[in-house]
């Protein structure tokens, strides 16, 4: 019997040691992203050194999360989650004694294997458990849950290593032996492993045909182009604003920026999830893009409008991003059969990655010939028409999108 209400999603206490498992996984991610540069720098390792060891650590997991995303689906979900979160016990301490660099780059790839198992597989958690009628409701607190880690996680291990780093890597591992202890008490939630009636033709295929199967179904593939659009735009905005912001005068500054638009991010999780559980997708999904593109034009006034931009920016990139990720989230799970969940989800992951770093090339260049205000303004026009590609189907045939 799956959960139909939010207050049961809640109270159950299998849900409530997933979602704090989560959490503290989530504070390892963002560590793994924003801290390990620092410390690689203090420990006099060069700058090329440093963009090595997080792009070693990013391709690694884009490419295991093709190989290991779908393995929830054969070998269930519980076994996914303590593999994803036991890799980052043993990185952590790799990484903390490491005698050498080719070791630390070892470890980044055994980090990778969690990002690559971890993501899919929890969103495919959720699925199993709830009721379609909350979904998304329930998918976004989950997704809150997420947000609070990757804010919480950096301030956590800059705090700590405010003492020493020996400190600070202590902490990493208790908070990662905590979440691996949650998720030993959650129980199995993927019932039968796949042999339901509707999984008998994913059992004969292989993985090749299980991605073929969910790609070639339009509305999957609107969801996940949906996904990397809207990571494009979010991701540009994430990775280049504190160069942009220390450039300036008079200005918020990047860290406070980025708090922000984190925390609007983490609303819009929690509430959009209901929004669309009571409107319908269709109706959340296209105004939060709207929202999202009008937060990403606003960075191409900030120079000349300065911190009313910002709070444009923060407020519709935050809230419009969460939603139009929540929205693409539920109606990927509705568009999927049950055995397949963690493959598509995996997809799901790729492409959000995926908008990471094809956006941030695109821009790359945008900047290199027109600066950071045009830049903003070109990309935004592309956006544009990635959207209105994605959608217009809707409009032409007079297909809802997933209500």
């Amino acid at each position: 019997m799956k959960i139909n209400s939010v207050k049961e999603f809640l109270r159950n206490r299998k849900v409530i040691f997933f979602l704090l498992g989560t959490f503290f996984f989530m504070m390892n991610i963002s560590i793994s992203y924003s801290v390990v540069p620092v410390y690689l720098i203090s420990q006099q390792f060069s700058l090329a050194q440093v963009g090595i060891s997080t792009t070693i650590y990013s391709l690694s997991a884009i490419l295991l999360r093709i190989f290991l995303g779908p393995i929830s689906d054969k070998k269930g979900r519980k076994f996914s989650l303590l593999i994803s979160s036991f890799s980052f016990v043993l990185s952590w301490l790799f990484i903390w004694l490491a005698p050498n660099y080719e070791l630390h780059l070892v470890a980044r790839v055994v980090q990778a294997l969690g990002l690559a198992m971890y993501m899919s597989t929890a969103s495919s958690v959720v699925s199993d458990l709830v009721d379609r009628s909350v979904l998304g409701s329930c998918m976004g607190i989950y997704r809150g849950f997420i947000s609070i880690g990757i804010i919480i996680g950096p301030v956590y291990a800059l705090t700590l290593s405010g003492f020493s780093f020996s400190v600070m890597f202590m902490g990493i591992i208790a908070t990662s032996l905590v979440s691996f202890i949650l998720l030993n008490f959650i129980s199995e939630t993927k019932v039968g492993f796949g042999n339901t009636e509707n999984s008998v033709k994913s059992r004969k295929a292989n993985m090749l045909s299980d991605y073929i199967v969910l790609l070639k179904n339009p509305r999957l593939l609107r969801y996940y182009l949906v996904v990397m659009t809207a990571t494009s735009g979010f991701g540009i905005v994430g990775t280049n604003v504190a160069i942009f912001l220390n450039s300036l005068d008079g200005v918020l500054r990047p860290s406070t920026f980025l708090f922000l638009i984190g925390t609007l991010g983490m609303v819009a999780s929690l509430a959009g999830g209901s929004l669309i559980d009571k409107f319908g997708i269709k109706r959340i999904i296209i105004p939060s893009a709207i929202l999202a593109l009008i937060g990403f034009l606003s960075m191409a006034f900030v120079e000349s409008a300065g911190n009313l931009a910002l709070l444009l920016v923060i407020v519709a990139m935050g809230l419009g991003t969460n939603s139009v990720v929540i929205g693409a989230i539920t109606g990927i799970d509705r568009e999927t059969s049950d055995d397949l969940k963690a493959t598509s989800y995996a997809i799901e992951e790729c492409a959000y990655d995926g908008g990471f770093a094809v956006g941030n090339m695109i821009f790359g260049f945008m900047v290199i010939g027109f600066g950071y205000s045009y830049g903003f303004l070109i990309v935004s026009f592309i956006l544009s028409l990635c959207y209105v590609a994605i959608f217009i189907g809707d409009f032409v045939r007079n297909r809802r999108v997933v209500d």
